[in-house]
């Protein structure tokens, strides 16, 4: 089997090797990300966001916004107190009782029952390998037809063939 070019394996790397792997692949993110800067403000031109630095930057409409947001950041944080206090309430209450319990497993009868089949030619269902089943539109098996899978696998191109024989090249 031909091994691929680029062989991703971190746990291989070093501690080292891994952090610095990381660094260069945020130093790229961030040179790829100011590429695309001069495109982001033409955009920016076309749909007006010269007025929003004017508002925002010049006449200091970003106090307002810093207000707001802590205003956001009280609001953020009151949420998770008291989510935290219902999760403690229910860690507390159900700390000690497990309600999960095993489903019991479904045996054919049951199944011939569900589908409204014969057990007989459920069974017969099963041992296919290769079955295709049509449905009603209550959820009822109406037909089922088996298909035969072809006893040998088809033969290859004549092109994967000759690509297969070609001798491996090192890089």
């Amino acid at each position: 089997m031909k091994q691929p070019l680029v062989i991703n394996s971190p746990s291989l790397q070093s501690l080292s090797e891994r952090y610095l792997s990381a660094l260069f692949t945020f130093l790229f993110w961030i040179i790829w990300i100011f590429l695309w800067t001069p495109l982001v403000t033409l955009i920016g031109w076309l749909l007006g966001l010269d007025l929003v630095y004017l508002e925002m930057i010049e006449l200091e409409g970003y106090k307002a916004v810093i207000t707001d947001f802590g205003l956001f950041l009280i609001c953020v944080a009151v949420i998770g107190f008291i989510l935290g206090i219902w999760a403690l309430y229910n860690f507390m209450r159900f700390k000690d009782i497990d309600r999960r319990a095993a489903i019991e497993p479904v045996n054919n009868h049951q199944l011939s029952i569900f589908f409204a089949i014969d057990p007989s030619l459920l069974a017969k269902q099963q041992k296919s390998q290769c079955l295709s089943v049509y449905f009603d539109e209550h959820g009822n098996i109406v037909n089922s037809t088996e298909i035969e899978l072809p006893s040998e696998m088809p033969k290859q191109s004549s092109v994967t063939a000759e690509l297969k024989q070609q001798p491996e090249t090192p890089i």
